[in-house]
């Protein structure tokens, strides 16, 4: 299908042009956006949502024929791009874990796990120690843990990403998903 046949029809308001734009463009813009999530679920989102508003909005008219397919991808990519940069890395690994994996088959490392995390913990600045434990065990918000402590929700996020360096350049692997292999919330962090 030609862009010039579809950007007509937009342009003149008949709701086969943006019927014609997602049947030809949803797959690929899934897969752009999904090309940067790793999340097809949410860059289905992103193209539906985008394609709404171009919609409502009227902002096909702020393209030409020329640049339409581009227009498209380079939106879908920016709205990718933005929605990579709000998620927590953290949280986001800890969805990795499959489903119904045994519990016992970790039981013989889990303790000693715990006790080098917690070492690991221990070595990081006070404050830095703070911010992480109050986000990741006592699962505060960014804004919370930032009120809680007189910071920025920037600095909050920094110092996250810069204790979380430091412990995956220790454990060399997702430390996360070895929180989740507890039946019981890990208590013995509240001592740290």
């Amino acid at each position: 299908m030609d862009d010039n046949i579809i950007y007509k029809l937009l342009e003149a308001n008949d709701p086969q042009g943006i019927e014609l734009l997602f049947k030809y463009y949803y797959r690929p813009l899934v897969l752009r956006a999904d090309s940067i999530l790793n999340d097809i679920p949410a860059s289905e989102d992103i193209v539906q949502n985008f394609f709404i508003t171009f919609w409502k909005e009227q902002i096909y008219r702020r393209t030409t024929p020329g640049n339409l397919r581009a227009y498209i991808f380079m939106s879908i990519r920016n709205q990718a791009l933005k929605q990579q940069v709000k998620r927590d890395p953290l949280r986001e690994a800890s969805r990795e874990i499959p489903e119904g994996l045994p519990d016992n088959g970790f039981d013989w490392c889990r303790e000693e796990i715990i006790q080098k995390l917690e070492q690991e913990i221990e070595k990081l600045p006070p404050r830095m120690k703070e911010v992480l434990i109050s986000v990741y065990i006592d699962n505060l918000s960014y804004k919370e843990a930032a009120d809680k402590f007189s910071i920025s929700i920037s600095t909050v996020k920094t110092m996250l990403v810069n204790a979380l360096k430091h412990l995956r350049a220790t454990f060399k692997q997702k430390i996360i998903l070895f929180f989740h292999f507890s039946n019981q919330p890990f208590s013995s962090f509240r001592g740290l």
